[in-house]
């Protein structure tokens, strides 16, 4: 792996040098919580016999995407294409886009993609979607992978167990298209805390999708493909008999979402917010230089590691404002590590992040991903 070796204000390198150099606001990665979160989502889907494809929405970064695939991923799993094109245009070249693809644009843009990599797979819940797919794979001479989407209970996106054969049936008679499978996303389950209802909810998802597959292949056709789950219940997904592929990869990354609303067991804080306090002139506060361009607040608020004795109470634009606690020994220029609420919302805000272990940056990883939305 290649370090990527950028210069801060003052022109030193930054690679060598302790995190609590770093000019502030920065985001970095604890590299040996990244590695045993890596080998724990890994070592689940091994021990389960299920390929793990992360999906990268989260961390963006080419490089730590190399990290996933060199810690036993099978591929990628992206969000846009334009998430895909960044990913293929650094090598990653067995990717999967697991939303529907519309659109003369974005179907042009998936068609070259798919011309560059060894394996480009998509989702598809629509018949006018897929032929359009296939006309313009036709035409570029081109085979394209793609999965049926089905709706397991998120009610966003995807087909019944019931229309699923037709699709797939479509899919599998159409030029260029190869029907793989079916994908399916419980989403609606990742949020729950209590562990029966967990539990509950997966099952139920995973019986629709075992529907599906039981639905298209009583018509004849194969199902090579089950891919689906994600961070909040891979745990629970990964044994209930319906996937043979994961999609989750945010919890490599870890924050307080995953942590303490969807209660992820046997994983380490990667991701890291540094701050530096600028003031401390009102009493009973201080105000940091992370507001919420550079933090996040699309759950909540990032949570303080160290100093003790503050506590994040608010982001406004371009500060956060800490609650300080009357024997919090904080000055002006003392650095703040906090823990971001939620790192999908949080990478994307930042064009760097530092690749850190034992308090040294080993490199710089940029987010190329990171406002990658077409």
């Amino acid at each position: 792996m290649t370090a990527v070796r950028t210069t801060p204000h003052d022109g030193r390198p930054e690679v060598g040098r302790s995190v609590d150099e770093l000019d502030t606001p920065a985001l970095w990665v604890d590299l040996d919580a990244l590695e045993h979160n890596i080998a724990t989502m890994a070592g689940v889907c091994r021990e389960m016999g299920v390929d793990w494809r992360p999906h990268v929405k989260a961390s963006k970064a080419p490089e730590l995407a190399k990290r996933l695939v060199a810690g036993g991923a099978t591929g990628i799993t992206c969000a846009k294409v334009a998430e895909a094109e960044v990913m293929a245009a650094e090598g990653l070249d067995d990717i999967l886009i697991a939303n529907e693809v519309v659109g003369p644009a974005k179907v042009d843009r998936l068609i070259a993609l798919a011309s560059r990599v060894r394996r480009l797979c998509v989702a598809v819940d629509d018949e006018r979607n897929l032929r359009a797919l296939s006309a313009a794979a036709s035409a570029a001479d081109v085979d394209l992978d793609v999965l049926v989407d089905i709706d397991v209970g998120a009610h966003r996106c995807g087909v019944t167990p019931q229309e699923a054969p037709a699709l797939a049936g479509l899919a599998r008679e159409l030029p260029s298209i190869g029907f793989r499978g079916l994908m399916g996303y419980e989403g609606h389950v990742m949020g729950i805390a209590d562990p029966e209802d967990k539990e509950a909810q997966s099952a139920a998802a995973a019986e629709v999708f075992a529907a599906a597959r039981r639905q298209v292949e009583a018509a004849g056709i194969e199902v090579q493909v089950m891919s689906g789950g994600g961070t909040g219940n891979y745990w629970m997904a990964t044994r209930l008999g319906s996937l043979n592929e994961l999609q989750a990869g945010g919890g490599v990354l870890m924050d307080q979402t995953y942590a303490d609303r969807m209660k992820v067991p046997g994983h380490r804080q990667a991701l890291h917010l540094q701050a530096q306090v600028v003031s401390t002139s009102v009493p009973g506060r201080a105000a940091g230089d992370l507001g919420w361009k550079g933090g996040g607040m699309h759950t909540g608020l990032p949570v303080v590691v160290s100093p003790r004795g503050l506590t994040v109470r608010a982001l406004n634009a371009e500060h956060t404002i800490f609650d300080r606690d009357p024997d919090a020994e904080v000055q002006p220029g003392d650095r703040v590590t906090m823990v971001p609420h939620y790192s999908d919302s949080t990478m994307l805000l930042h064009r760097r992040l530092y690749a850190v272990r034992a308090g040294t940056v080993e490199a710089v990883w940029p987010i190329a991903g990171a406002g990658m939305l077409q």
